[in-house]
């Protein structure tokens, strides 16, 4: 048998056969047809990016950029190209340091605080290959960005090794993106080191037009795809009235992976990963646009993701399949038959009058009710009873939020007072399940909208605008605070000065109000 090489790849360790050591993936790899998961050696971090960040090279070496990797701790399949059951999901490798307060990378006034460890599954990026004016803006993403926008700290290393696993074979693209965000974290920070690149947003949609035309993986095309619609979510700097780019961005990538699905390709579980998150804000854009769902649950949904709590939607993937029936029926409710088929001469005139036909839509409104009263989250046997806890007030809420949005589906506010005291009792118990502290509350927004929209007294208005800003605080993301704001100035003000304070048409007339993601 072939001498082993003390410096081959992880890989080629793992396998005990001689590596011919070419960088970033080597060629011993590829002949076997496997995926390099590249080399395990400690890059310097460069003076210069240090100076940048304010750092001692002792602490640059926490960045994901310089991080030792040893194979020994590789999640079970990234190294192959898939996701499996997370070991860090409620296991003894989470400690404590996951708990850390993120930290400026330029912050003079307070002592650096350790970067979370990362899932140890990649070696470091190859010096060179990520433009020196991007490395800080890039640490920036790494500290904050999975901390602040997953559901728990449970969570950050299992999303920081998929993404350090595209960003290894592709780091100028993917360099690209998570620059992006990390610009976005630090736009309103007043700082000379960090210099913004102007026109990066417009670079990433050119680079992703050009990814698309060369074929290059789908994992990329979605990494990139994240990197756009996690800065439409958190750059604040934008004008109110400038509209999201996040329902566009996620119609183009509805079409991109029914292309992919229709030539007969497969998905990978590191692509069902990626598109788990874009399919929730889908999801939720579907709910308030009253429209289908553009991502089909059947992309993403399989035995894993069902028996597994995720990193966005908790306990509620397989909540979603109902959620976009539900949405099915707001459009058939709430959009008029189109005029080009009104003529007797449509082929499609019988379909469409049958889905619009009131006695059908109140058929359809029963089993969907019967349905979300039936549905129960399903436990992940691997996580404590700590972090079980938050995902089950979380989906239970989501449950209940969905019952209060199918009864105003049929009975709009203000229709009657019976059911706008049905409306409330509903309200209050999805608020039930969304009391607790900020960080439990950061993915309920929809639940907590929607119950936000049905009070009226003081006292129970200013419980809701608590549960708002605590979402608010603790996901600081664009799409929180104009939700929040979207209660204050539109349903409620609606509502006391006597007019329609209904949500659903409200939204209609501020579509760029209301996106509760």
């Amino acid at each position: 048998m072939a001498t082993r090489s003390r410096h081959g790849c992880l890989d080629c360790k793992r396998a005990k056969v001689k590596c011919d050591e070419i960088h970033p993936s080597c060629g011993t790899c590829k002949r076997r047809g496997r995926q390099c998961s590249g080399y395990a050696q400690v890059t310097k971090a460069h003076k210069a990016r240090a100076s940048l960040t304010g750092q001692t090279p002792s602490n640059s070496a926490a960045s994901p950029l310089v991080t030792t990797i040893p194979a020994e701790d590789q999640v079970n399949g990234v190294g192959e190209g898939t996701v499996q059951a997370s070991p860090a999901v409620g296991s003894p490798m989470v400690t404590d340091d996951l708990a850390i307060a993120p930290f400026s990378p330029f912050s003079t006034e307070i002592a650096p605080t350790p970067v979370p460890q990362l899932f140890k599954t990649m070696s470091n990026i190859p010096p060179g290959t990520v433009h020196p004016s991007d490395e800080p803006f890039i640490e920036v993403y790494f500290t904050r960005h999975p901390t602040e926008l997953v559901f728990g700290s449970e969570f950050v290393n299992e999303m920081n090794s998929c993404v350090l696993k595209v960003f290894q074979n592709s780091p100028m693209a993917v360099g690209d993106s998570l620059s992006a965000i990390g610009e976005a974290y630090l736009k309103d920070h007043k700082s000379q080191a960090m210099v913004p690149v102007p026109n990066r947003r417009a670079r990433i949609l050119a680079r992703l037009r050009s990814l698309d035309s060369q074929g290059v993986s789908l994992e990329l095309l979605l990494t990139v795809m994240l990197g756009l619609c996690a800065v439409e979510l958190i750059d604040t700097s934008e004008k109110p009235e400038k509209m999201s780019a996040l329902p566009s961005l996620l119609d183009n990538l509805s079409m991109m992976l029914d292309h992919h699905i229709n030539r007969g390709f497969e998905l990978t579980q590191l692509s069902k990963y990626f598109i788990r998150a874009l399919a929730r804000q889908d999801m939720m854009i579907s709910l308030v646009r009253f429209h289908r769902p553009r991502i089909p649950t059947s992309y993403w949904l399989d035995d894993h993701s069902k028996e597994h709590a995720d990193r966005f939607m908790g306990y509620t993937g397989t909540l979603m399949p109902i959620l976009g029936d539900l949405c099915a029926l707001a459009e058939d409710i709430r959009t008029p038959i189109p005029d080009g088929l009104l003529s007797p001469n449509s082929e499609d005139l019988t379909f469409s009058m049958a889905l619009h036909d009131p006695i059908i839509l109140v058929e359809r409104a029963a089993q969907l009710q019967s349905q979300l009263e039936l549905w129960h989250p399903t436990v992940d046997s691997t996580l404590s009873f700590q972090s079980s806890r938050k995902f089950l007030m979380h989906a239970n809420a989501y449950r209940s939020a969905a019952l209060l949005y199918l009864h105003r589906l049929i009975n709009p506010a203000g229709s009657s007072v019976e059911a706008d005291q049905a409306a409330l009792t509903m309200a209050y118990e999805v608020m039930v399940h969304t009391s607790g502290e900020d960080d439990d509350l950061k993915m309920s927004l929809w639940p907590i909208f929607l119950a936000a929209c049905e009070v009226s007294n003081e006292a129970d208005r200013m419980t809701a605008s608590y549960m708002l800003g605590a979402v608010c605080r603790a996901r600081k993301t664009v799409t929180s605070t104009r939700t929040r704001a979207f209660v204050i100035n539109r349903v409620w003000n609606a509502r006391d000065n006597a007019i329609d304070w209904n949500w659903m048409t409200l939204s209609e007339q501020h579509p760029n109000d209301l996106l509760p993601i």
